[in-house]
């Protein structure tokens, strides 16, 4: 499915916004596949050409939806008092929490789960902008605890991207979708462990290792 990403008079952001809540009412009653913009425009009381109007086809109006979805049901919020902790448990934190919130899509909300996995796989601009948003709050977290001294100094863009693709397996639906049921939350927690001690200086034992 190709993304049209142009969406047509924008200014009518109510309007934007009904589609998008009719979007995502109509996958959730009929299915990802059953669903089209006749059934969309019906909720919203409005003809398929209206819909038109504002998004230029189907596939641009599921990737609103998901993009929606990524920004609110899959967003991460930041646990209160969050600062006082240490960057690397709101590091480790960060990858559950994002973990945890896929699983619970999965399990819960299975029609909008099945809509980001094809996000995924046809790599959206919903769900390129998801991992964006990931990577730069990953990075966000890298810097402060570089600054603290919690991990060792080095360019904190790189150190993000490479945080964020060791722990991908917990974010990518496609990944979480082809778990086993009787999958433990055990090996995401080691998972993500090991990804935060890869930031921590290294001892002189560890470098003198690693240079032979």
């Amino acid at each position: 499915m190709e993304i049209g990403t142009t969406v047509k008079n924008q200014p009518q952001t109510g309007y934007f916004s009904s589609i998008i809540e009719a979007g995502t009412a109509a996958c959730r009653l009929y299915g990802l596949s059953k669903t089209n913009v006749v059934d969309i425009a019906r909720l919203l009381g409005k003809s398929p050409a209206s819909v038109y109007k504002i998004f230029p086809s189907k596939a641009a109006i599921w990737d609103a939806v998901a993009g929606n979805f990524f920004e609110t049901d899959l967003c991460l919020t930041p646990s209160a008092g969050g600062e006082l902790t240490s960057a690397a448990s709101r590091l480790k934190e960060t990858a559950l929490g994002q973990h945890r919130l896929m699983l619970r899509a999965l399990h819960g909300d299975s029609q909008m789960f099945d809509l980001i996995v094809l996000a995924a796989e046809g790599n959206w601009p919903s769900f390129r902008d998801h991992l964006k948003r990931l990577q730069a709050y990953v990075g966000e977290l890298v810097a402060t605890g570089i600054a603290t001294e919690e991990f060792a100094p080095r360019n904190v863009d790189t150190a993000a991207a490479c945080f964020c693709a060791s722990i991908i397996s917990l974010w990518d639906p496609r990944i979480i979708g082809a778990l086993p049921v009787n999958h433990s939350e055990l090996s995401a927690h080691e998972l993500a462990s090991f990804a935060v001690a890869a930031l921590r200086p290294s001892s002189p034992g560890e470098e003198s290792m690693a240079a032979e």
